[in-house]
C-alpha cells in the first residue's frame, strides 16, 4: 500500500505523511523512504532517518553515499563511507563507484588509493563496475600511470573503460596515447570514444587532424552518428583559433543533417560565431534561445567586447539583470574590460560593489580586471589599492598595475613594482616591459629607459616589439637625443612602423632639426600607405621654417593618394549611461544642445582673451 505512494511522491508534505504512517504501523519501508528522499535531495531529512535505523542496511547506506556525491557533497559520501568502516560493517561492490566519484571530485589521490586498497583486501577488484571507477578517480587526479595499470590487469572490460582510459590521456594533453588505444579498441567505438579523441586534437589546435577523424567517424564501420557534444568540441576548437571558414562548416553540416542541439551546443555556435566575427549570426542564434542561461549571455557579451562593441556589450548586460540572470566571475571580467574601454566608471564600480554583495571570489583574474579599469579610468589610487588588497599576484596583475602607473606619468613606481615583482620570482614578459619604458617615457627617465631596454634583452632574453622601439624612440627623441634615436631605428631587428618615423618626426619638429626631417619625410612620402596625420605634420614643419615649395608637395601627395583621416570619437559616462561621440556627429538626440554649448565655450575663452599657441599648426591639407 505505501510502497507506490512512497515511489508517486514529490512533495516533502507526502513523505511526511508516509513516514508517520510507516512509523504509527512499525512498517519497515525506511530504505524505500531513504531512496525517496536522495531523488528528492533532501538529504538531512533522509540522514535522519538513516541514523534511527538500528542497523541500517547496505542499500540504504549506498542511497545516501550516492546522494551526497551527486549533491555536491563529497566530504560527507567519504565520511560516511569511513564511517561505515568504523562500525565493523563491510562495504559492497555498490558502495565504491560513488565513494571513488567522491574523491574525484575532491581531487584527492590520497583518498583513492586508500579506498583501492580496501577493493583489493574485501576481494572486488574483479568487479568491473569497481575496475571502472577507479580509472575514472586515477585520471580525474592526473595519476595516469595507476590509471593504466588497473587498465591493464581487468580480465573484462568494456565500453566505459576504455571510454575512460582514453578520456583520462586526452583531459591532460596525451592525444597520441589516447589516439594509439583508440585505434586498437577491439569492440565497437561508440561516440563518446569518437568525440574524446576529436577533442583532444580540438584542443592542441590541430584543425586537420580533428577534421579529418571527424571525417573518418561519418564514414567508419563503427556506425556511429555525431551528437551535441561532438558538435561543441568542434565549434569549441573553432573558437579558440578564431577560425571562422571550418566553424562556417561545422554550422552548415548542423543544419544540413538538421542535428538536435541542446543549449549548450547552440551556446558554443553563439560563441564560435562572436569570437570569429559574425557578430549578427551570433546574435541572431543568441535571440532565438528560448531560455538564456548564463553561458549564452557570457558568449554574446564576451564577442561583442572582443571585437569594440563595448556599448553593446553593456547594454546587454543591463537586459541580463532585468531577466534576473546573476552575474559570474566571466560575466565581470567582459564587463570591467568594456568599462576600461569606455572610461566608464561608474558601472566599474557598480561591478566592484556586486563582488563585496555577492561574496564571488576576488580572485587575480578579477583584481588584474580592477586594476586594469580603475587605471584606464584614471582612479590610479583606488587600482593601487586593488592591487596591494591581492594577496596572490601572478605576471598579468602585476603588468596592469605596472601599465596603469605607467600611463598616469608614475614611472618610478612602476620600477619599484618591477622590482617587487622580480622578488617574488615572476618573469617579467614583453608586456611588463612595454609598461616600463611607457613609464620611463612619460616620466622622462632617460637613463632608466636605457637601462630598461638593454635588461629586457640581455637580463631577461626578449626580443624587442614594435611598441618597445616606440617608446624609447619617443624618449629619446623628446629629450632632444635625435641621432641616437635615429641610429636606434636603423639597428631595428624589426622593420620601423609609421608611428616611430611619427614619433622622431614630432621630436624633430619640437627640436628644429629639419635635417634630420628631410630623411625622415623621405620615408614616410615614399611608404605604400602614408599616414595623414603624419603628412600634416610634415607639411606643418616645413611651413614653419618657411619651406613653401615643400608645403606644396606633401601637401599635393596627400590629395593625390586620396589619404582620410579616421573619424574620431570619444565617449563620456554620465549617470551610468554612456554616450559616445564623433567628429561633426548630428545623431545625437542632444546635437542641437552640444553644439550651442560648444559654441559658447569658444566665445568665453576668446572674451578672456584666450589665444590658442600655432607654432606648429598649419592649414588644412584639404583646404
Amino acid at each position: 500500500m505505501f510502497l507506490p505512494l512512497i515511489r508517486s511522491s514529490t512533495k516533502l508534505t507526502q513523505i511526511h505523511q508516509i513516514h508517520a504512517q510507516i512509523f504509527v504501523q512499525g512498517l519497515a519501508l525506511q530504505p524505500q523512504l531513504i531512496a525517496k528522499l536522495v531523488d528528492l535531495n533532501f538529504l538531512d531529512y533522509a540522514r535522519l532517518i538513516f541514523e534511527r535505523i538500528p542497523t541500517p542496511c547496505d542499500f540504504s547506506r549506498n542511497c545516501l553515499i550516492r546522494g551526497y556525491t551527486l549533491n555536491n557533497s563529497p566530504r560527507e559520501s567519504v565520511l560516511l563511507y569511513i564511517e561505515t568502516l568504523h562500525g565493523g560493517t563491510k562495504p559492497s561492490n555498490f558502495t565504491y563507484p560513488f565513494v571513488l566519484k567522491a574523491c574525484s571530485a575532491r581531487s584527492s589521490l590520497k583518498e583513492g588509493e586508500q579506498i583501492h586498497a580496501h577493493v583489493l583486501r574485501l576481494g572486488f577488484i574483479s568487479d568491473l563496475f569497481v575496475n571502472n571507477s577507479l580509472i575514472d578517480t586515477y585520471c580525474k587526479c592526473c595519476c595516469l600511470e595507476s590509471a593504466r595499470q588497473v587498465f591493464d590487469e581487468m580480465k573484462e572490460r568494456d565500453e566505459v573503460s576504455w571510454n575512460s582510459i582514453i578520456s583520462g590521456y586526452i583531459q591532460w594533453g596525451e592525444v597520441e596515447v589516447a589516439r594509439n588505444l583508440f585505434e586498437k579498441m577491439p569492440i565497437r567505438r561508440n561516440v563518446v570514444c569518437w568525440t574524446a579523441v576529436i577533442n583532444g586534437y580540438g584542443k592542441q589546435g590541430n584543425l586537420v587532424e580533428m577534421l579529418r577523424l571527424f571525417r573518418e567517424m561519418l564514414t567508419s564501420d563503427d556506425d556511429v552518428v555525431p551528437n551535441s557534444a561532438t558538435m561543441v568540441c568542434l565549434l569549441s576548437a573553432c573558437s579558440n583559433l578564431s577560425n571562422l571558414e571550418v566553424g562556417r562548416w561545422v554550422s552548415i553540416f548542423i543544419d544540413v543533417n538538421l542535428l538536435p542541439l541542446n543549449t549548450i551546443a547552440i551556446t558554443a555556435l553563439i560563441d564560435m560565431n562572436s569570437k570569429c566575427g559574425n557578430l549578427e549570426k551570433a546574435r541572431k542564434l543568441f535571440e532565438g534561445l528560448s531560455c538564456k542561461h548564463l553561458a549564452s549571455w557570457n558568449a554574446i557579451i564576451s564577442g561583442n567586447v572582443q571585437h569594440g562593441l563595448l556599448e553593446e556589450a553593456i547594454t546587454l548586460f543591463y537586459t541580463m539583470k532585468e531577466e534576473l540572470v546573476k552575474p559570474d566571475e566571466i560575466t565581470i571580467v567582459n564587463l570591467l574590460s568594456a568599462c576600461a574601454g569606455l572610461g566608464a566608471l561608474e558601472l566599474g564600480r557598480e561591478l566592484h560593489l556586486y563582488l563585496g554583495q555577492t561574496n564571488l571570489e576576488l580572485n587575480v583574474i578579477i583584481a588584474t580586471s580592477l586594476v586594469d579599469m580603475y587605471s584606464k579610468c584614471a582612479q590610479l589610487q583606488d587600482a593601487c589599492l586593488v592591487f596591494v588588497k591581492t594577496s596572490i599576484k601572478d605576471l598579468a596583475l602585476y603588468n596592469a598595475m605596472i601599465m596603469g602607473l605607467g600611463y598616469h606619468g608614475k614611472g618610478r613606481d612602476s620600477l619599484v613594482v618591477l622590482t617587487q615583482m622580480e622578488r617574488a620570482g615572476a618573469r617579467p614578459n614583453d608586456i611588463t616591459y612595454i609598461g616600463i619604458l611607457s613609464g620611463c617615457n612619460h616620466s622622462r627617465l632617460i637613463e632608466e629607459g636605457r637601462i630598461q631596454f638593454s635588461n629586457m634583452i640581455n637580463k631577461y632574453g626578449l626580443t624587442p616589439k614594435i611598441e618597445h622601439y616606440s617608446c624609447l624612440v619617443d624618449l629619446l627623441g623628446r629629450a632632444g637625443h635625435l641621432e641616437e634615436a635615429y641610429d636606434l631605428i636603423q639597428k631595428m631587428v624589426i622593420p620601423p612602423d609609421s608611428v616611430i618615423w611619427g614619433s622622431l618626426l614630432s621630436a624633430c619638429g619640437i627640436h628644429r632639426n629639419v635635417e634630420l626631417v628631410d630623411k625622415i619625410g623621405e620615408i614616410i612620402t615614399e611608404s605604400p600607405n602614408p599616414n595623414l596625420g603624419f603628412g600634416i605634420l610634415l607639411s606643418t614643419i616645413y611651413a614653419s621654417v618657411g619651406r613653401w615649395k615643400d608645403v606644396d608637395r606633401v601637401r599635393r601627395m596627400v590629395k593625390e593618394r586620396g589619404i582620410r583621416k579616421p573619424v574620431g570619437c570619444s565617449w563620456i559616462e554620465i549617470d551610468g549611461s554612456v554616450d559616445r561621440f564623433t567628429v561633426q556627429d548630428t545623431t545625437h538626440v542632444k546635437c542641437e544642445d552640444i553644439y550651442e554649448t560648444h559654441q559658447n565655450l569658444v566665445n568665453h575663452l576668446k572674451f578672456e582673451g584666450y589665444a590658442p599657441h600655432v607654432d606648429l599648426i598649419t592649414r588644412s591639407i584639404d583646404g
